[in-house]
C-alpha cells in the first residue's frame, strides 16, 4: 500500500505481482542471497533465471599470479554486491564482448597472506593485458573452498586441477 500511494503521487506506473515459487519454494531475495552466501550457485541460478555476476574494472594487485603462471584479473567487490561463500568457482568472464571459461577465487588469499576480500579470475586461455578494462564475471558452479596451501606450488597444483573441472563443467554450458 505505502508503494501504491508513493507511486500514484508521483504519477509513476506501478503493479502488484503475485507471490513466485519454484519447486514449493518461494522466490525471494532473501532466499537466493542465502544461496549465494552458502556456495550454491547451480540452485541460485534456478532462483534467478540467469547465473549470479559480478561486474568491475580490472585493477593491479600483488601479481603474484603472475609468477607463478596463472595470471589473476583482480577486482574490487562492487560495494552492495553479494559476496558469495569464500571459495574458489567455474565461472565465465565477459571481456569486450567475447566470453571465456575462468577459475574464479573468492576470499582473503590465506596462502599468499591476504586480509582483505579479493575477486580473482584466472581468465583460461587468455594473455592480454587488461588493465582498466571492464569485465563481468558469470558464476556456475562453486568448486572447493578457499583454503591455506604449503607452498606456491601446491597452489598452482590445485588450481590446475580447477580448470580441469572448470573446462568439463562448462564445456556443456
Amino acid at each position: 500500500e505505502t508503494l501504491a500511494v508513493f507511486c500514484r503521487e508521483r504519477d509513476l506506473p506501478w503493479a502488484v505481482v503475485p507471490a513466485q515459487t519454484l519447486d514449493g519454494t518461494r522466490i525471494s531475495s532473501t532466499h537466493i542471497r542465502g544461496l549465494l552466501e552458502t556456495g550454491k550457485m547451480a540452485e541460485a541460478t534456478r532462483f534467478l533465471g540467469h547465473p549470479h555476476c559480478i561486474a568491475g574494472q580490472v585493477v593491479r594487485g600483488r601479481g603474484l599470479g603472475h609468477t607463478i603462471g596463472i595470471p589473476t584479473a583482480n577486482l574490487v567487490l562492487p560495494e552492495g554486491v553479494i559476496c558469495p561463500q569464500y571459495g574458489v568457482y567455474a565461472c565465465k568472464a565477459v571481456l569486450e564482448g567475447q566470453e571465456y571459461l575462468a577459475v574464479t577465487n573468492i576470499g582473503t588469499r590465506p596462502t599468499v597472506g591476504g586480509s582483505h576480500i579479493t575477486v580473482e579470475p584466472w581468465i583460461l586461455d587468455f594473455a592480454e593485458d587488461i588493465y582498466g578494462k571492464p569485465i563481468t564475471l558469470l558464476f556456475y558452479e562453486y568448486l572447493r573452498p578457499e583454503q591455506k596451501f604449503d607452498s606456491l606450488e601446491d597452489l598452482k597444483a590445485e588450481i590446475e586441477k580447477n580448470a580441469a573441472q572448470t573446462r568439463k563443467i562448462l564445456e556443456k554450458i
